[in-house]
């Protein structure tokens, strides 16, 4: 990001504008999102797939499974994140902790938008107060409204926008792009599994092998279901773009 003359005045709290009405914290955190890998979700007749590039260990002695990018929330709730790991556990555990406490009072699964809008107040109450710093998380909370599944991406800034496949992570504006050209109007699951494990690719800048790969399916009233990596790999088989991993390891 380039610095403007004048920034610095305003980029030392994420609770100041600058005069031309940015939040530069926020701006920032968007940043290192970017940093991270790609992170996609894509809906199809029945569930949501989530597909995210987990960013492997250069040691031999990590295992590639503890590095979680996708989570159950509750039956029928998931979510895929991009950014800093360490805080989207929080984000996870306060989405987890609402669904309950709706369980709870309510009797019954929480429906996806009210979680995304409580956890959109949460990420607007970092940029809004003194001493807090934004999470440098973007997330995407998948859910079902009688049978149909949804979206939601949720960014540092707290806005909250449906989607019916999107991508949030390094490149997400092309892989956006992709799946927008790509995207038709129904698909099986393993035509959302291929589409998502394409687009991917398109925001990863070398190739990958299925190890690199966090996988899950969601579905309606079931918890949410993680491949294992045989089972990526078998389906990913013969795929132009598995290769070779990026062996980095950033903590996004």
């Amino acid at each position: 990001m380039e610095m403007q003359p004048g920034q610095m005045a305003y980029d030392r709290a994420s609770t100041v504008f600058s005069p031309d009405g940015r939040l530069f914290q926020v701006e920032y955190a968007l940043q290192a999102i970017q940093m991270g890998g790609t992170a996609v979700a894509v809906t199809y007749d029945g569930g949501i797939v989530f597909v995210a590039y987990r960013n492997l260990p250069v040691s031999s002695l990590a295992e590639a499974g503890s590095i979680e990018k996708s989570f159950a929330i509750d039956s029928g709730l998931g979510c895929v994140t991009a950014g800093l790991i360490a805080d989207s556990r929080v984000l996870v555990e306060f989405l987890r902790v609402e669904a309950q406490r709706h369980r709870l009072t309510y009797g019954e699964t929480a429906p996806y938008t009210v979680l995304g809008h409580s956890l959109g107040t949460l990420l607007q109450q970092y940029t809004q107060f003194g001493g807090t710093r934004p999470f440098a998380v973007s997330l995407l909370l998948g859910g079902f409204n009688a049978g149909v599944p949804g979206l939601i991406e949720l960014d540092p800034s707290g806005a909250t926008i449906g989607w019916k496949a999107y991508a949030i992570g390094r490149n997400r504006r092309a892989v956006a792009d992709f799946l927008e050209e790509k995207l038709p109007d129904h698909l099986t699951e393993d035509a959302a599994f291929k589409l998502a494990v394409q687009a991917v690719a398109e925001g990863s800048p070398t190739p990958f092998q299925a190890e690199a790969l966090d996988v899950a399916i969601l579905e309606p009233e079931r918890e949410l279901r993680r491949l294992p990596t045989a089972e990526v790999s078998r389906r990913v088989q013969g795929l132009p773009f598995i290769g070779t991993p990026d062996r980095r390891s950033t903590g996004r």
